[in-house]
């Protein structure tokens, strides 16, 4: 028989993680929909089941100043995490998407997440943890440098969310840990594009998403990213590609050579699959598109 435990501090679930494998339960959006057969079943989880949801240390959302020891505040070892914005992982998708110390460009993405009353249920760490290469939020947070702080009995340690996720499901997480924080680093990056290509306008799965961030000063791009999410098994970004927009004068991207140039680059990192959302060519395409007027908007 599954046992269900609903700690009220960090360190209740790290000691009650440490006693061997379990299921965590943050929003449990999907959770739900993965282990129920049909509505009126009761869930079949194989493992005990941790909730999250109580622990008040994971609850909030703050800007973090390691200097001035502000880091403890954020249930953050000192000397871990950069300054930055400190995301508990216990904190709602409406929350994130509400708050306006959050980067627009990931207010956005989480807009586009489910409907309004998943939304107020699902988090953001959920949406990280599936590692699905279509969650929503993570082009924004592959483009912000997102660390994540994972916790343990054994202490914390941070990880760049490119490095954290390995594949269509998986992660680095190691049995006994947890995500408990996303903290993003300080950035000034203030023209966004995202879009998201569903099946409706609300409520839709992703068959491919695109996010951007510039920066340009004195007719020149000083700082430009792009990230495209459900066209390969992680997210794609190229930092590689994105040096060659950096530098520019803005007027090169008025240039259809150059254009061409930049498209044909990320042709060839765009490896999407088909799959019953949509087909390989269809994302190819239309990511390409996506790429050309993001970067018409910024010229």
């Amino acid at each position: 028989m599954v046992t269900v435990y609903r700690p009220d501090t960090l360190e209740q679930a790290l000691d009650k993680l440490a006693m061997g494998e379990h299921t965590l339960f943050s929003g449990g959006t999907d959770l739900m929909v993965r282990h129920t057969a049909r509505p009126g079943i009761t869930p079949d989880f194989k493992h005990d089941v941790v909730f999250l949801d109580a622990i008040e240390e994971l609850q909030h959302i703050t800007l973090i100043e390691l200097e001035s020891g502000l880091g403890t505040e954020a249930g953050l070892q000192s000397g871990l995490c950069q300054s930055g914005l400190c995301i508990g992982a216990g904190v709602s998708l409406h929350d994130i998407e509400i708050n306006p110390l959050v980067p627009d460009v990931l207010r956005q993405s989480v807009a586009n997440i489910a409907a309004p009353a998943l939304r107020n249920r699902a988090t953001m760490a959920g949406n990280i943890c599936n590692a699905s290469p279509a969650a929503d939020s993570l082009p924004a947070l592959y483009l912000l440098d997102a660390k994540l702080v994972l916790s343990s009995i054994h202490g914390q340690r941070e990880m760049p969310i490119a490095n954290f996720i390995t594949g269509p499901g998986r992660t680095c997480l190691q049995q006994g840990e947890v995500l408990t924080h996303v903290v993003i680093p300080k950035s000034d990056l203030p023209v966004t594009f995202y879009h998201k290509v569903g099946t409706r306008a609300a409520n839709a799965l992703t068959k491919l998403s695109v996010a951007g961030l510039a920066k340009v000063e004195q007719g020149k791009v000083v700082d430009w990213r792009v990230a495209f999410g459900a066209v390969g098994p992680t997210v794609v970004r190229s930092t590689v590609l994105e040096q060659k927009i950096i530098g520019q004068p803005i007027e090169m991207l008025r240039e259809p050579l150059f254009i061409e140039n930049i498209l044909s680059g990320y042709s060839k990192v765009i490896c999407p699959i088909d799959d019953q959302r949509s087909t390989a060519q269809y994302r190819h395409r239309v990511s390409l598109n996506l790429l050309e007027r993001w970067l018409t908007q910024l010229a």
